[in-house]
């Protein structure tokens, strides 16, 4: 069956030419010219200081994010494929202007116009990740006190899904994530395509191994945040971005090798913390002079030190099996897992739903005659397209948003159930059940969940009945389409 955002496409185009010049056109038109890029658009966000450059790079397998407390980290700042490499720096005042790259790709230091003048930067590279997963836009850092402003409210409201990194919990992480929740509805975010990264794990564990905690505090995040992000993945962001990026050298590696060489006592010692690993003699230090330490630890932490010296110890002979390895200890295949599970693998779903409700606020921005019948035909064939089941889950939308402020009441059974309604890209991951689920026990489970569904749409609360209502029509179209004939 077609793509139901390749049907939207196609009425864009069909609508767009049918309106005269205008705010209405002009939106109709952008979505069209959105739905014709072929890639899934994942915005990155938290705040500030959270990591969400570092997973960036991470993510794009190349140091093109500029990390620390730089003035180019508060601009917005789109990643997308290209055949070589250049930065455009799009203007607040409409104009746009190219730059050369920085060395490897990436904004470079120094920029032509202040950063004050720009409102947004579109880094082009030749990376394949970007020309075959995703469109990648790393947003400033949200402010607990002043929320976001227009330029990264803007890129949220543009993407299909959101990444919201955080560190370790703390009071103003909870603030910004409330504040997150106020603006949710109209950047359009939910669980249906929002995921949380529990960043910086390597912090947690105090020299012991930091994952058991670490998967503690995500699940509790989960919880917390039930209904605004469909579940929490730690990861080892700094680690990922070495392990999976392209700046590690072989002569890293042999820096690498004479630390593990050192007595464990003496290396234990050494890395207790960074400043003692930074003010060392290099007597002490294997020899590693301050600048190879400060270099070491730019790319791994104390933490990833630790790690690299035992995978080398356990007999890892060459950088190539190293960086493997610290990338499995990264955590980052478990977020590319999720990330590749339920987003790019529901991209028709993602891009369609988010551009249908652009164009439904676009089909009230019409005047009289002519327009107001296109916008009104626009309408009825959106209305029509909500129907495949496709998009129907995003009927659940609206049941996840009240689900994440209190007002929608349900059991922890019916929460998980909903938000897997919600975010599942097959039947079986809709219903909670592996992937490769076989279509009987598919139907069974939705047989099931039917009933409880329907049990809850006799609930007082008109709110709990109508989400139970949607969940249920979904739930059944997954039993017809499993059951035996």
């Amino acid at each position: 069956m077609r793509p139901v955002s390749d049907r939207v496409q196609a009425l864009c185009a069909e609508i767009a030419g049918n309106l005269p010049p205008g705010p209405a056109r002009d939106t109709v038109a952008a979505v069209g010219e959105r739905l014709a890029e072929r890639t899934l658009r994942i915005a990155v966000g938290g705040r500030v200081n959270a990591g969400k450059s570092t997973l960036v790079n991470a993510l794009l397998g190349q140091r093109l994010a500029a990390t620390g407390a730089t003035e180019t980290t508060t601009l917005v700042t789109w990643f997308r494929h290209y055949h070589q490499n250049r930065v455009q720096l799009v203007l607040k005042n409409g104009e746009s202007v190219y730059v050369a790259a920085a060395p490897g790709g990436g904004v470079p230091a120094d920029l032509p116009v202040p950063t004050g003048s720009i409102a947004s930067v579109v880094v082009e590279t030749a990376n394949a990740r970007l020309a075959d997963r995703y469109n990648l836009v790393d947003t400033p850092g949200l402010d607990s006190l002043t929320g976001l402003d227009d330029p990264a409210m803007a890129a949220l409201a543009e993407a299909d899904a959101l990444l919201y990194v955080m560190p370790h919990p703390g009071e103003r992480d909870r603030e910004a994530l409330e504040a997150l929740r106020g603006t949710s509805g109209q950047a359009g975010l939910s669980a249906a395509n929002v995921l949380g990264v529990l960043s910086r794990v390597d912090t947690l564990g105090d020299g012991d191994d930091p994952w058991p905690a670490a998967r503690r505090i995500a699940a509790r995040y989960a919880g917390e945040l039930r209904g605004l992000v469909a579940d929490v993945v730690p990861v080892i962001g700094l680690l990922a971005e070495t392990a999976s990026g392209d700046t590690f050298t072989e002569s890293d590696f042999r820096l690498l090798r004479r630390l593990a060489a050192l007595d464990p006592d003496d290396l234990e010692d050494l890395l207790y913390a960074p400043a003692e690993f930074l003010g060392a003699d290099a007597s002490g230090a294997a020899g590693l002079g301050s600048a190879d330490r400060a270099r070491l630890l730019r790319l791994l932490g104390v933490h990833g030190l630790r790690e690299a010296a035992a995978h080398l110890r356990a007999g890892i002979g060459r950088s190539d099996e190293l960086l493997r390895a610290l990338a499995k200890s990264s955590g980052i295949a478990e977020l590319n897992g999720y990330v590749e599970q339920n987003f790019i693998r529901s991209a028709d779903r993602l891009r369609a739903s988010s551009a249908v409700a652009i164009l439904e606020r676009a089909s009230w921005l019409g005047g009289d005659g002519n327009s107001a019948t296109v916008l009104a035909g626009l309408r009825a064939n959106l209305s029509e397209l909500k129907r495949d089941p496709v998009l129907r889950q995003a009927a659940l939308v609206p049941a996840l948003r009240d689900l994440s402020a209190g007002k929608l009441k349900l059991t922890d059974d019916h929460a998980r159930a909903l938000i897997s309604l919600a975010t599942g890209n097959t039947d079986a991951v809709r219903l909670g059940l592996p992937p490769d689920a076989a279509a009987g026990e598919v139907a069974a489970v939705a047989g099931d969940w039917v009933t409880r569904w329907r049990r809850l749409e006799g609930n007082p609360s008109r709110l709990t009945a109508r989400h139970a209502r949607s969940a249920r029509e979904l739930t059944e179209t997954a039993f017809f389409a499993n059951r035996s004939t």
